[in-house]
């Protein structure tokens, strides 16, 4: 099984957007999409992982939420900060393109909730 990270998205105050994004795996392969902390920018203080949910489950794999301990960028004040993590994980199992959608809510209330998509075009696994 293969891992990927996929896309890393980070908040010190305010959110940064991602778009929706497509990757290619193959069956077998279990996949990041993303991963959210948040930390409040005036003290570097860590806050809890955002609450993340899936909105529409994938049909040719699976997807879950793991919640693990990582590291902020590394860049500005606040860098390399041990910060709870939220990750939206895909595992592949039958070839095709496949769809999912989350949502993810902020402590912040200025950053509030945002969504967000992927697609994921699965291969026949080795």
């Amino acid at each position: 099984m293969r891992h990927r990270f996929l896309a890393a998205l980070t908040v010190l105050g305010m959110a940064i957007s991602a778009p929706t994004f497509a990757q290619t795996l193959k069956s077998g392969d279990v996949a990041v999409l993303a991963s959210y902390y948040e930390i409040r920018g005036s003290d570097c203080l860590a806050l809890r992982a955002p609450r993340v949910s899936i909105t529409q489950m994938p049909t040719l794999g699976k997807a879950s939420i793991l919640q693990t301990r990582g590291q902020s960028n590394n860049s500005g004040r606040c860098a390399y900060k041990a910060v709870p993590v939220a990750q939206v994980v895909y595992q592949a199992d039958q070839p095709g393109s496949d769809t999912l959608s989350w949502e993810v809510k902020y402590q912040n209330k200025t950053i509030g909730t945002r969504r967000y998509s992927a697609t994921v075009g699965v291969t026949p696994g080795p």
